[in-house]
């Protein structure tokens, strides 16, 4: 699916699209334990902001939000960077071709899914300038 195709869903939709893009491959979903209310399982952004290696959770968080990449959400931005400490999701963002640094810290409660779909609004959903990538 592309930018432009999940532009005209309903946000039901997206949130569906987003969590079957971060479902677990079938050989990583038969050996998670699942109970009967834990049937949507997917990969999830650690939102501890506590590692045992330094570096741990911003790796592990950049490969959750990469798995959106092929959307063009970075192409919107000179930088995009998702941080979380104590379960306090904060995104830091300057747009391509402007000059204001800007930081979302108002999601919290929110889980993986409503994080990416806020991103999505910030970034493929948005009027703002895109840099080409041809």
């Amino acid at each position: 699916m592309t930018a432009e195709e999940l532009k005209v869903k309903t946000k039901d939709e997206i949130m569906d699209f987003i969590r079957k893009r971060l479902s677990f491959d079938e050989g990583t979903a038969g050996s998670i334990r699942q109970s009967e209310t834990e049937r949507k399982q997917h990969k999830r952004f650690d939102m501890s902001g506590y590692e045992s290696k330094t570096g741990q959770c911003t790796v592990w968080n950049a490969s959750v939000l990469n798995e959106f990449a092929d959307l063009g959400i970075y192409d919107y931005t000179s930088y995009l960077f998702l941080d979380f400490y104590k379960g306090n999701p904060r995104l830091y963002l300057k747009y391509f071709n402007e000059n204001e640094n800007l930081e979302f810290d108002e999601w919290g409660g929110y889980g993986t899914t409503e994080i990416i779909y806020k991103i999505f609004e910030l970034t493929i959903f948005s009027n703002k300038g895109k840099r080409r990538r041809i």
